[in-house]
């Protein structure tokens, strides 16, 4: 009895021992990283926001229209924390370090840290990028929201409420979060009300102190924008552009501050498939919304499992539809992963899960590739260099796959039972 619990003993100690290394160390390859000149540019969008923000503290208006109000309230702060353009650099880098570690640490489980550690491993493959960029706070109130769906129904529900109040597109999650029933279900009804009152409530103080086109501008500017080059709907035209003699595609940084295809044969049919693909995504979303409440009944053991990996096929497709693939978007898929890896009981999910979590891992890795590493060799003029739009290519096959592969898991995770 007394050696069992010396073992349980040492295994508390280790384990979260080996975890805090494996953070640290990532972590610390990222920083050295920067230090190289292929690497040390993505800085630059940090000061991006400074430049904006400090035009904001100025007093000048319609500043930062691709971001929804309580996203720049969010800088805002930490730009003030910071002291201002020329010191906030390490607080807002701190800011992102600490919510990343925040969420391995509450992935962690005595007797099962592998949800920890994909996180820390997966998000230490997004390289740089991770901490010089906005995106990890949705990312990490996603993980939230997928860890504690059923134990804090509340919190899950506010938690993509203020996700979908800063980058609109965890909005789409909260279909699966109905689940089995918000009219009978008492969890389900408190995630929806943690959703409304955290979401709208936002939504609502963006109206009142800024109106109804500053509120609404983030989606006139998504939907202006042109044929990001790292997107999958713009992967056949990158293929063309590097593998053939043609030189009709021409690539610029366009007022978005992205790099667009901006001339050549079938920009716009790719644009009006990925309008094609937006709406069936969104169609998805509803349908596996409406299956899961449908076929998941109250206390049904499956709940949780459906739920996550309808959560990971609607953000895949999301990702794999849209005519913009920014780099950093690639971490929205890591909440729902390391959550099934923690949650996860049927036995016939957990290869999938592994298979899932490992499949991750290389596209994060691929991605960190695309950008920074080999970003000037994709979009060289005139032509791209083969070797970096290949990796950019196998990237943009492994997401497809991946999205095939979690609604195929979702289908049957959320099939109805028959007597």
């Amino acid at each position: 009895m007394s050696g069992t619990r010396q073992g349980l003993t040492n295994r508390d100690v280790l384990v979260p021992l080996a975890l805090t290394v494996a953070f640290l160390t990532t972590r610390i390859l990222i920083f050295a990283s920067l230090r190289i000149e292929e690497v040390a540019f993505v800085a630059n969008d940090v000061g991006y926001y400074a430049f904006h923000l400090n035009k904001l503290s100025l007093g000048e208006r319609d500043i930062m229209l691709e971001y929804p109000v309580p996203a720049v309230w969010i800088l805002q702060a930490i730009f003030w924390l910071g002291g201002g353009q020329d010191t906030w650099l390490p607080v807002y880098v701190a800011f992102f370090l600490a919510i990343d570690a925040v969420v391995a640490i509450l992935l962690y489980q005595r007797h099962n840290a592998l949800g920890a550690l994909f996180w820390i491993l997966f998000t230490g493959l997004q390289g740089a990028i991770l901490l010089h960029r906005f995106d990890l706070l949705p990312a990490a109130l996603v993980a939230v929201a997928c860890l504690y769906a059923l134990r804090l129904p509340k919190v899950a529900g506010g938690a993509i409420g203020l996700g979908a109040a800063i980058k609109l597109w965890p909005a789409l999650l909260i279909g699966p979060l109905l689940a089995p029933n918000p009219l009978r279900d008492r969890g389900a009804r408190s995630r929806l009300i943690g959703f409304s009152v955290v979401g709208f409530g936002l939504a609502a103080a963006s109206l009142l102190t800024s109106g109804w086109t500053r509120s609404a501008s983030p989606i006139g500017w998504q939907s202006d924008r042109g044929l990001q080059i790292e997107s999958v709907p713009a992967t056949p035209l990158m293929m063309l552009r590097t593998f053939t003699h043609s030189e009709q595609w021409r690539i610029e940084l366009t007022p978005f501050n992205a790099l667009e295809i901006v001339s050549g044969p079938g920009i716009g049919a790719l644009l009006s498939v990925s309008t094609f693909l937006t709406i069936a995504s969104m169609a998805l979303a509803i349908y596996l919304a409406h299956r899961l409440i449908r076929n998941l009944g109250d206390g049904d053991p499956r709940l949780h499992e459906a739920m996550l990996l309808a959560v990971l096929t609607i953000i895949l497709c999301t990702v794999v539809a849209n005519k913009t693939l920014s780099p950093q978007y690639v971490v929205w898929l890591g909440g729902p992963v390391a959550a099934l890896l923690v949650v996860g009981r049927s036995q016939w999910l957990r290869r999938h899960a592994l298979v899932l979590a490992t499949a991750l891992l290389v596209v994060g890795g691929l991605t960190q590739l695309t950008y920074p590493w080999m970003a000037y060799g994709i979009m060289a003029m005139p032509q791209g260099s083969g070797p970096e739009t290949a990796v950019l290519v196998l990237r943009n096959l492994a997401l497809v796959c991946l999205a095939g592969y979690a609604l195929w898991l979702t289908l049957r995770a959320s099939r109805a039972t028959t007597m």
